[in-house]
């Protein structure tokens, strides 16, 4: 690991004060190589010479890269309409030369290649500006995307031109990246598809998948429509405005351990005298139209003569109350993020697995309770619950999630608690009534 990664701060004063003396070191050499030149000093003169050179070794080790670095960041973050290609560098530098030589010698013929090279340009910048002209993209992304799981996305580029076609259209995303810097917002981009061909008048439509590695909150509020046509020297862009569109990415479930499936199950095993779809006999009753006929009892259909129906007993169906702690106790804050969003994929994997087992399933996050339900849309609320939580740090004001947990779970078939609390430190209250996973 690096000194900048540890002491970023400390790292960029460092290196302000190290340029700043070595700035000042090359000037003062400078100054006593003049010096010593006017008093024909050759001595002086060479060993201020050679200072002058390792001065300029060390800007180039330790002050060239970092300031190299960032100034590529910088011109990243502004997204100029045109950028230079590889290929397109070299030409702009065969332009240069040429046009220099053609200036210094007067020759035509250099003068003729030079107009020619410089129209090359002039044709490379109309046929991009034509090709990404009068561009419309939609993008449908499915309703329920997972973390680190292809996500089919059918992206369709229409063209709207009544005579040319459009070459070479590379699609991106953009949206902010959640990173500001002097009130200056940056923007993410996520290449969506690439399009070699659209005819006029007509649309192409392509399906790709798409792949978020984290869990969260994702905006797109635009596109970007690039082309290096027809030349590959210079990459052209045009952005487009597109209403917002929040994904949200769900962590992936996984599959549980298997001591977990040894947890109590209970389901159907108590009858509750109010009506349902049990199996003891509640009471009969005349037949309505709504009624199942399976349930026609044609013994005391035929004493009665008239249809009568039988009515069974619900059973209590299994509850199981998902807790998920977001303290963080004091400790690495690294090491405790990590560990809280392992406890996330732990809480989704246990609602997808108690879902599919049929039973009636809440999640309480923190101090914020969410209501019991089952089936598949449940699953969905709350995995869209568990996208967008947040840790919260040892020391932030909260109320006591355990003592929240031990209060919520008391009187309700079972409870799963996942804490990054050190063990010892759990209510009683909560032992008795929930099964704890330490994160």
């Amino acid at each position: 690991m690096r000194f900048s990664d540890l002491f970023p701060a400390r790292s960029s004063l460092f290196r302000v004060v190290l340029g700043t003396l070595l700035v000042l070191a090359g000037l003062a050499a400078a100054l006593v190589t003049v010096m010593a030149r006017r008093q024909n000093d050759a001595t002086l003169a060479g060993a201020a010479a050679i200072f002058s050179l390792l001065i300029a070794l060390l800007l180039t080790i330790f002050i060239v890269p970092p300031l190299a670095r960032s100034a590529k960041v910088e011109v990243a973050n502004l997204d100029f309409p045109v950028e230079p290609t590889s290929g397109g560098g070299v030409f702009l530098i065969i332009i240069v030369v040429v046009g220099f030589a053609a200036w210094n010698t007067g020759n035509n013929l250099l003068f003729l290649v030079f107009s020619l090279l410089v129209s090359t340009l002039f044709v490379g910048w109309i046929a991009a500006r034509a090709s990404l002209r009068d561009l419309t993209v939609s993008a449908r992304f499915p309703d329920h995307i997972f973390a680190a799981e292809p996500a089919p996305v059918i992206v369709t580029l229409r063209n709207t031109k009544r005579v040319l076609p459009s070459f070479s259209i590379m699609v991106e995303a953009r949206g902010p990246s959640g990173e500001t810097e002097k009130r200056r917002k940056r923007y993410a981009k996520r290449l969506l598809a690439y399009f070699s061909y659209v005819p006029h008048h007509a649309a192409a439509e392509q399906r790709v998948e798409q792949l978020f590695p984290q869990r969260g909150h994702v905006l797109i509020d635009g596109f970007e429509l690039s082309t290096r046509f027809p030349f590959g020297f210079f990459r052209r862009r045009r952005r487009l405005r597109a209403r917002n569109v929040d994904i949200i990415v769900y962590p992936k479930p996984e599959v549980i351990s298997d001591e977990l499936h040894l947890l109590p199950m209970y389901a159907g095993r108590n009858p509750s005298l109010r009506r349902g779809a049990g199996h003891d006999l509640f009471s009969m009753r005349d037949y309505q139209p709504q009624d199942d006929l399976r349930h026609i009892d044609w013994k005391a259909t035929a004493r009665s003569r008239r249809l009568t129906v039988r009515e069974f007993t619900s059973e209590d169906e299994r509850r199981i109350t998902i807790v998920l702690d977001t303290r963080l106790p004091g400790a690495p804050v690294d090491e405790m993020k990590e560990r809280f969003e392992h406890g996330v994929v732990q809480a989704a994997s246990l609602l997808k697995h108690f879902v599919d087992e049929r039973a009636e399933v809440r999640l309480v996050l923190g101090d914020e309770a969410g209501p019991f339900g089952s089936g598949i849309e449940q699953l969905y609320r709350c995995l869209k619950r568990l996208a967008l939580v947040a840790p919260v740090l040892d020391g932030e004001s909260q109320p006591d999630a355990l003592q929240i947990a031990g209060r919520d779970v008391v009187g309700h078939d079972y409870a799963i608690l996942l804490t990054a609390a050190a063990p010892g430190s759990i209510p009683a209250n909560v032992w008795r009534t929930s099964h704890v996973i330490y994160l």
